[in-house]
């Protein structure tokens, strides 16, 4: 399995004239930025001329006059798919950007290309302990260079660099894979939420020890900590158990831990 890092990455953003592809908003710039991590990226991006008014100007700054003789999307879809092809689609959200795509290539007819996607925002959401999940606080976060919010080239470097920061966060190690990635993009369901609830009272009643990732609270922003835990109580939320890292008892998020293995519980310090 090739960990998740050293894949190719092409990060994926839209400007648009409004929210919604279903009443006719249309594209109006698209940017990819596409590399390994570890190397300089590749840059592209094109204004798009939508074939209708702007609208959205006070949110990017793009004007009518800036897209006259722009080309169409038709004419920028080629460079767009071959930019995609053989990379995970990195986006910020997503679902808007893929509504966007697969309306446009249905105007003309064309399937729109279906590479595997890792959503930025919904990464952060599992990730991160923080209530804020917008490009810009996490921008501020990592310490991530946006010169110019919600324009495509700008919003696809950021998005391209943060989910490289938030991979690090979730696996310290460096070696997750691609689905492993992807699975944390979700919010647990609660059949997969009862799931962890099972095994944590589990280990509990069999005694055994669980090593897990956790992402703490204190520093939402760095990786998550592999630690070994005796599981002592189960709630709905939250899991009471003795920290083997810390030697010390500790209460944990159920949203923030990920289960990695069950292990022999140990003696303690002391």
């Amino acid at each position: 399995m090739t960990p998740f890092l050293e894949l190719p990455l092409a990060a994926l953003d839209f400007e648009t004239t409004g929210l919604s592809p279903a009443r006719g908003d249309r594209v109006i710039e698209v940017a990819v930025v596409r590399g390994r991590p570890g190397e300089e990226p590749e840059l592209w991006h094109t204004l798009v001329d939508p074939g209708r008014r702007v609208g959205a100007t006070h949110i990017h700054g793009i004007t009518d006059a800036m897209l006259a003789g722009r080309p169409g999307f038709p004419d920028v879809l080629g460079e767009l798919e071959r930019r995609l092809e053989g990379a995970v689609l990195v986006a910020h959200n997503a679902a808007f950007d893929l509504s966007f795509l697969q309306a446009e290539c249905a105007l003309v007819g064309r399937a729109a290309p279906t590479p595997p996607v890792v959503d930025t925002l919904g990464l952060a959401r599992r990730v991160l302990a923080i209530g804020d999940h917008r490009l810009s606080t996490l921008c501020r976060l990592f310490d991530l260079r946006r010169e110019q919010a919600h324009r495509a080239l700008d919003d696809a470097r950021a998005t391209w660099a943060l989910v490289q920061a938030l991979a690090r966060v979730a696996d310290p190690t460096g070696q997750a894979g691609l689905d492993t990635i992807q699975q944390l993009c979700r919010r647990r369901s609660r059949a997969e939420h009862n799931a962890v609830l099972e095994r944590l009272e589990s280990s509990r009643t069999l005694r055994v020890s669980l090593l897990v990732d956790y992402v703490s609270g204190e520093f939402p922003d760095r990786p998550a900590t592999r630690r070994l835990i005796t599981v002592q109580k189960v709630n709905r939320s939250t899991v009471a158990a003795w920290c083997h890292l810390r030697d010390a008892d500790r209460t944990f998020r159920v949203d923030r831990l990920r289960i990695v293995s069950e292990e022999p519980t140990p003696p303690r310090a002391g």
